[in-house]
């Protein structure tokens, strides 16, 4: 069984906005070729691939590889929210691990269907309905779980729990939405400045985008017969699920992976054997401003209580999100995961450019699918 397992290349296309049309080839075969050239490898070298993709229909995986000259690769094609990526990224490293393969490459790839809208993908347009009003009389796990089927209304209460139970403000949220943009535009070829929010107002919503992203996973092993760069390992990948006595208790902070953060979280850092005061850069599913808030508590980086105070202080370590996050850079549901762990990557090299982290050796990165399932994934630079 290999020791470690290696990211050794990693390669993003630009996020565009959903009025933007790509073919998804051409947005596969750009990720894939920038992973490639990093690692400084031949496709033929690739024992496996994992694809990841939410919004496109049964078999366009092999069809997108065959289409970019990846033919006769053993493919696994991965469909599971928004943690589809850390999905495939956590079973290619065990494939790794376990010896099935030396060379995994995972690719994730999505361009919205026609039509589409940012009011579609999160629900608005059904905002607020008889099934929502339903759905709060009952208080059993199974109407908490059914929730999740009205994403608007349930990030709207969840910025409702937040002012109401834990006082912060309209500015506080403002101010983290604020950070995202700005940092987003250091990102080259980043998504351009959301629009107006259209009324909605809260929840503060991230905008959806089309997009593509690729990372080669190798052992320690391949790497130094092939003569590639070590670099960044991966310490730590983890999973949790809810717990029924969880989505019992009601919370709509849990029904959205709060408690189930904090698991993943504590378990990655006892797979890495590090603590949370160790990390020097977090990338997170901040999907929502509220969901900015209660991940990073989640994950340790402060008390609940002290939400607010964590948005407004000026703080060097960890750096949350320099990317500008989902908030900034847009969701991109089979693809922003692994977005973020080239982000890290690039962080713990220091080729981040303008929105360098100094001395980035440790970094973790988060994933949730509307509260169902959380991974969490800690890297290292050597």
């Amino acid at each position: 069984m290999a020791e470690r397992v290696l990211i050794a290349g990693v390669g993003v296309t630009p996020f565009v906005p959903l009025s933007v049309r790509r073919p998804l080839h051409g947005l596969a075969g750009q990720a894939v070729r920038a992973a490639l050239e990093d690692a400084r490898i031949d496709n033929d070298l690739i024992d496996q691939v994992f694809v990841s993709s939410v919004n496109t229909r049964v078999g366009i995986g092999e069809q997108v590889l065959l289409q970019i000259g990846l033919s006769g690769i053993p493919t696994f094609c991965i469909r599971d929210g928004g943690v589809s990526p850390s999905t495939a990224v956590h079973l290619a490293r065990n494939s790794i691990l376990g010896g099935d393969a030396e060379a995994v490459l995972v690719l994730g790839f999505e361009d919205m269907h026609d039509g589409i809208s940012s009011r579609m993908l999160f629900g608005l347009d059904a905002f607020p309905d008889d099934d929502w009003s339903d759905l709060l009389r009952r208080d059993d796990p199974l109407a908490m779980v059914a929730r999740r089927d009205h994403p608007a209304a349930l990030y709207a209460a969840q910025v409702q729990w937040l002012q109401a139970r834990m006082g912060v403000t309209e500015r506080c949220f403002e101010r983290v939405l604020e950070q995202a943009r700005t940092r987003a535009r250091l990102v080259p070829g980043g998504l351009p400045d959301a629009p107006a929010r259209e009324g909605w107002l809260p929840p503060y919503l991230c905008p959806p985008a089309s997009g593509a992203a690729a990372i080669l996973l190798c052992s320690e092993s391949f790497a130094d017969r092939y003569g590639m760069r070590r670099g960044v390992a991966i310490l730590a990948s983890t999973r949790s699920n809810d717990l029924l006595c969880e989505l019992a208790a009601g919370n709509v902070l849990d029904v959205l992976g709060r408690a189930a953060t904090r698991r993943a979280a504590a378990q990655a850092y006892a797979q890495a054997g590090i603590g949370v005061e160790e990390l020097d850069v977090v990338e997170l599913h901040d999907q929502s401003v509220g969901d900015f808030l209660v991940f990073a508590s989640a994950i340790g980086l402060c008390e609940e209580t002290q939400m607010s105070d964590f948005t407004f202080r000026q703080r060097s370590k960890p750096m949350v999100c320099p990317s500008g996050g989902l908030l900034g850079g847009g969701l991109v549901p089979g693809v922003s995961a692994l977005a973020q762990l080239a982000e890290l990557v690039r962080q713990l090299r220091g080729e981040a450019g303008g929105r360098q982290v100094p001395g980035s050796r440790i970094g973790l990165q988060h994933s949730a699918a509307v509260g169902r399932s959380v991974s969490i994934t800690i890297l290292q630079r050597d």
